[in-house]
């Protein structure tokens, strides 16, 4: 956010302040909440095959 130091001043400063879930718009909070889904939707479908997949891996350390 750009701020005027003085009226008429060409002069500015930068204010800044971290967003975090409770400050940011509903919108956004909308998209945060379905980016998670996704991941969730996608760990859960990755399930145990992980495991199967690195123990058929000839280089896997025993």
């Amino acid at each position: 956010k750009v701020v005027p130091v003085s009226k008429g001043s060409p002069e500015t400063t930068t204010e800044t302040y971290m967003e975090n879930y409770k400050n940011v718009s509903q919108d956004i909070r909308d998209q945060l909440n379905a980016e998670a889904k996704a991941v969730q939707i996608i760990l859960i479908g990755i399930d145990n095959d992980i495991y199967s997949t690195v123990d058929a891996c000839p280089n896997a350390c025993c």
